[in-house]
């Protein structure tokens, strides 16, 4: 596809209506100390049934926003090394309208026995047709902007497993977007309804006239916050194959494709730093016109498994701080992990999260929050690669390469110093 076949629409694909504990490129939200600690959610239930709205979307008939939702959710079912499946069960009790759509969201967030002859289901696909619940949940004039949003919702644990028990989507028809941005937004949202959390891959394609190239459009997340590239963005990327194959994995997963772990810390090499990117590329072939770097990229958040919020003056989740989610283990404070590496050479680097990518286009339990913390070092403002002699004052551009195996973990050698952060203590405090 060309750069100009490409549909360069930005348009922010999901606002939660609530503050959530998002965690980065795998899980939306993760246990914590009430529940399994530093387990992530997920669905138990498979294959997941689905209810759809009676009405239609935009400009599709209620027959085709049907067809478009299986289309949709097969993207997911289709990814070899995850096992979750799908069944749409039939449609939900009425069509949802501005008029009963708080009624019904409130039955499923309830987590109460649902009325059988009621509009809800557990999981509910509801079509806003003209717009109007996606402006009264965010705002007059926001179903210009905003194509849909998602949630599961009714989470459970018994100590051991963490589930979702319900969850729900609302697609927006307004100014009748093409069954292809429909498709990217759906296949978007359902991510999250998954459990998955926004991803950030190939920032480069925020530009005002998306994606540089095509290496950069193909690489690109669905899981990404704004709809930039719908064509591309309709099925998932290498980094959104491995985040639904972590929370769903088929066995194969494990035996083909490789991992890497490891640590952000500061300039002092000891102490753990979170809400950064960590991002591993495959090595450019030169022997081939693809550039294998922007199109095989998988992405974790640094402490994606930690909580957000561990009880602060700031009140970061008014009437429920501290968060009851992530873990509080210390250890997990800068960990990362990438999961689902095709075997190659990759290397790896570290990266803040674009600025406009807060509270519900938030990637990781920061972001989520609405903070964002951009590169310590001046001289690496844009970053800094995994290098053989890391240090508080290597070069950015200093990078090592890694060798992935299939079915192997590198977890050595893997821990990234940021250059150019302050004294973790000043003058007067006492410290090691």
């Amino acid at each position: 596809m060309s750069g100009t076949d490409r549909i360069r629409r930005l348009v922010p694909l999901l606002i939660i209506a609530a503050v959530i504990p998002a965690q980065g490129e795998g899980p939306l939200f993760v246990g914590g100390p009430l529940d399994n600690e530093g387990v992530p959610y997920r669905w138990t239930i498979n294959p997941l049934t689905y209810w759809t709205d009676l009405g239609n979307l935009g400009g599709l008939t209620n027959t085709q926003a049907n067809d478009l939702v299986q289309e949709a959710l097969r993207a997911w079912q289709d990814i070899p090394t995850a096992s979750m499946n799908f069944t749409r069960s039939g449609a939900l009790g009425a069509d949802v309208t501005i008029s009963n759509w708080a009624a019904v969201v409130n039955a499923i967030e309830g987590c109460a026995p649902l009325d059988p002859d009621g509009v809800a289901r557990e999981r509910s696909i509801i079509y806003d047709t003209t717009g109007d619940i996606i402006d009264e949940v965010f705002g007059p004039g926001n179903s210009d902007s905003i194509l849909g949003f998602a949630t599961p919702t009714c989470l459970t644990s018994d100590v051991v497993t963490n589930a979702f028990t319900r969850g729900y989507a609302v697609m927006n028809g307004k100014n009748n977007p093409s069954a292809t941005e429909l498709k990217a937004v759906m296949v978007h949202e359902f991510g999250h309804m998954l459990g998955l959390d926004h991803s950030q891959i190939n920032v480069e394609c925020l530009g005002f006239f998306g994606c540089p190239d095509n290496d950069s459009a193909a690489g690109l997340p669905t899981m990404f916050p704004i709809l930039v590239e719908a064509g591309e963005m309709t099925s998932p990327s290498t980094d959104d194959i491995a985040g639904l194959s972590a929370l769903y994995p088929d066995p194969s997963f494990t035996t083909t494709t490789g991992r890497i772990t490891g640590r952000i810390l500061f300039s002092d090499g000891l102490t753990p730093t979170q809400g950064f990117n960590v991002v591993a590329r495959r090595v450019d072939d030169p022997l081939t016109t693809a550039d294998e770097s922007k199109r095989t990229a998988v992405s974790s958040s640094s402490g994606f498994l930690f909580t957000g919020d561990n009880g602060t003056p700031l009140n970061l989740y008014p009437g429920l701080s501290p968060s009851p989610y992530g873990s509080r283990n210390q250890d997990l404070i800068g960990y990362y992990e990438i999961l689902g590496l095709p075997p190659g050479f990759y290397t790896v680097e570290v990266e803040a999260y674009d600025s406009s990518f807060t509270l519900g286009s938030g990637v990781g339990p920061l972001g989520a929050l609405g903070i964002v913390f951009p590169m310590p070092s001046a001289t690496c403002p844009d970053g800094e690669f995994l290098s053989a002699d890391e240090s508080n004052d290597d070069l950015c551009a200093d990078k090592t390469t890694l060798t992935v195996n299939a079915g192997g973990q590198i977890s050595t050698g893997t821990d990234i110093i940021l250059n150019g952060t302050p004294p973790r203590y000043d003058a007067w405090e006492s410290g090691p």
